[in-house]
């Protein structure tokens, strides 16, 4: 079955290599259906504005990109492993698109042959903190969500001489389709909270995640947990153990789909830690926030080194706020504080779109349309 599998892989990748170059000067890669979202956008305003034919690959073979039904696209399904390693060793393309970070740091390298690759930001979190710090090094162009990420950016450059890089003000398609759909949102007469942190050893549901639910169930609140898709893939135990804990009981629900939106539309109030949903929930759909304030995942030990305030920082306090996890006991509280002040957490909402997310309401014309100017 193994043989079977690999033969059939390795036919696709031949089919893709054997492709017209006219049909593969745009390519768009996925790691997984979690990206077709943010990717979408980019693959309707180029097939039905401008005509171009795209080639979308994808490491998971569920991914609905793969399935669009348009004859502008051809798909192909090349799975995560040593065939990924040579498609991107020897891509011949004009351009590559992508939201995968850390091109040409671990296996993944640029192609030998001449490739201009975009990076497209699919959160407002800022670059120098969370990411390890060359990242986004390697990239030709980058489709930026907001003007703090260029900011970053250009300062890595001054600091290290790096070569600069096309930094193309974009915005961010995820925010605008909660903001379309967030009017139409039923409301909850009761608390329905939605707790969603960051995956890794320090995060919500790896520390404290069983207490933190506990408290908010005994209040009588109403609980969804949506974990990071790298929780459900690195630690699934810890969702064993809650589900184990918590699974009877009628106000408890588990959702393992990043890409679900209706425990966005449907809760009053967001649970995290440093969870990029904390800026879809607040800016998208103007909903409050409470900040755990756990430890930051940080891969760049020297990301003070820009004198810049990580966005995901900065943010906390304007959208919500941040409770020690010492004291979740008293979680009920602050919930119905949190939730009694959100007309003036929206307030503050309005302003933060306006100075920090590009383009509000126009990146399904923005996007395609400077992805077409990097044609040759």
């Amino acid at each position: 079955m193994i043989v079977f599998n690999w033969l059939s892989h390795w036919q696709e990748y031949q089919k893709f290599k054997k492709l017209d170059p006219v049909e593969k000067r745009i390519v768009i890669f996925s790691e997984s259906y979690q990206d077709w979202h943010h990717l979408e956008p980019l693959v309707t305003g180029l097939t039905e504005e401008y005509k171009q034919r795209i080639c979308y690959v994808s490491s998971d073979h569920n991914d609905p990109g793969l399935q669009t039904g348009n004859p502008y696209v051809k798909g192909f399904w090349i799975p995560e492993g040593f065939l990924r390693t040579i498609f991107f060793q020897y891509l011949e393309a004009e351009l590559l698109v992508l939201t995968m970070m850390d091109l040409n740091n671990f296996e993944l390298k640029r192609s030998v042959h001449p490739v201009h690759y975009v990076y497209l930001f699919h959160s407002l979190t800022s670059t120098h903190m969370v990411d390890n710090s060359n990242s986004f090094d390697h990239y030709d162009s980058l489709l930026c969500a907001g003007p703090h990420q260029a900011k970053e950016i250009r300062a890595r450059e001054q600091i290290y001489d790096l070569k600069k890089k096309n930094l193309i003000p974009y915005g961010s398609n995820r925010l605008e389709v909660l903001m379309e759909n967030a009017a139409q949102s039923p409301q909850n007469e009761e608390a329905h909270i939605l707790l969603a942190p960051t995956w890794g050893d320090q995060s919500i549901l790896n520390t404290i995640g069983s207490k933190l639910c506990k408290a908010i169930l005994d209040q009588g609140h109403t609980l969804t947990v949506r974990p990071h898709y790298e929780t459900v893939k690195r630690t699934p135990g810890v969702l064993q153990g809650l589900q184990a804990n918590f699974s009877d009981h009628p106000k408890f629900n588990l959702i393992l789909s990043m890409s679900e939106n209706e425990s966005l539309f449907r809760s009053q109030l967001l649970i995290t830690d440093w969870s990029g949903i904390s800026f879809e929930y607040s800016l998208g759909l103007g909903k409050p926030v409470i900040f755990i304030d756990l430890p930051p995942r940080v891969r760049n030990p020297k990301w003070q080194e820009l004198g810049i305030e990580p966005f995901e920082s900065w943010i906390r306090n304007k959208v919500g706020k941040i409770i020690l996890p010492d004291d979740i006991d008293g979680i009920s509280e602050k919930i119905n504080e949190v939730i009694s002040q959100t007309d003036q957490i929206m307030t503050e909402i309005k302003s933060i779109r306006e100075q920090w997310v590009y383009n509000l309401g126009q990146t399904r014309n923005v996007g395609p349309k400077e992805i077409i100017k990097l044609l040759k």
